[in-house]
């Protein structure tokens, strides 16, 4: 695995959370008002009618304050994390305190032996779960909700993550894809991905029940994932936020999963900010 930060970003690689039509409009719904600009999109909340927020995360260009403020922003705090530049223009200062999530991976889909990519245990895994009699289904969205509820989890936001899924997948069905691995009788784990941009597929959710283990199923989905993104002609397979100081100690173990299958960890240390009066 490399580690990255953003300026050895490849310049097609897109962040979801800044160029997914499916998450600008999941923001809309959570309240938030976009903001289209170069490269993405940005959003903006009022503060009770007395102060704004606004955010635009891995976005190379500099947000336009002439643009924010006829669309009524002001007076507020206007938050940018570029996407590649190292240089960072005049009146914007280093954020002290921690406004996004600084790490996140990917790999680059360009063989049908993606999995030459993974680390020696992910390999190993994969091997096992190809020789159990376990199967992988594309299923639909009650189902996957139905399989995720009925399972217990270790973490604490089993509701809110559910809650997410639910209305990604409502504004998005035909991008979100989500896969179940079926063992004695059951459904013992599941993930969701969403395709955007023309070229990539993110992680949304999953979940893994205790039976899983023994047959690696949580690395037979990644499998899926990978095999399907390659069969359509995805390039980039993103493994969205890892865990970084500001998370709790239960997102480490996913963390590290998804760490065996990442080709680039990529961070994002810093956020500059300015005040908009």
């Amino acid at each position: 695995m490399i580690d990255i930060t953003g300026k050895d970003l490849p310049k097609d690689h897109p962040y979801y959370r800044s160029n997914s039509l499916a998450y600008r409009k999941y923001l809309e719904i959570c309240g938030l008002r976009t903001v289209p600009t170069e490269g993405g999109f940005g959003w903006l909340k009022s503060v009770g009618g007395l102060f704004d927020i606004a955010k635009f995360e891995r976005i190379e260009t500099e947000p336009d304050i002439g643009t924010l403020k006829k669309l009524g922003f002001g007076p507020g705090l206007l938050i940018w994390i570029p996407a590649r530049r190292a240089e960072i223009p005049k009146g914007w200062r280093k954020m002290w305190i921690r406004t996004h999530f600084t790490q996140s991976g990917f790999t680059i889909i360009d063989s049908p032996e993606y999995f030459k990519k993974w680390n020696e245990r992910a390999r190993r895994a994969r091997k096992k779960f190809l020789a159990s009699d376990a199967k992988i289904e594309e299923v639909s969205d009650f189902e996957f909700i139905e399989a995720f509820r009925a399972t217990k989890v270790k973490h604490l936001y089993k509701n809110d993550y559910i809650k997410y899924y639910r209305t990604m997948t409502a504004i998005a069905p035909d991008d979100v894809k989500s896969y179940v691995v079926r063992h004695g009788g059951k459904i013992v784990a599941g993930l969701a991905v969403l395709n955007y941009a023309g070229n990539s597929s993110a992680h949304l959710v999953a979940f893994t029940a205790p039976e899983a283990k023994s047959i690696q199923a949580g690395t037979g989905l990644i499998d899926r994932w990978f095999s399907d993104s390659q069969a359509n002609g995805i390039k980039y397979v993103n493994f969205d936020h890892l865990r970084d100081s500001s998370m709790t100690h239960d997102q480490q173990g996913y963390t590290d999963f998804k760490r065996n299958f990442m080709e680039y960890s990529l961070s994002y240390p810093d956020s500059y900010f300015r005040f908009v009066g």
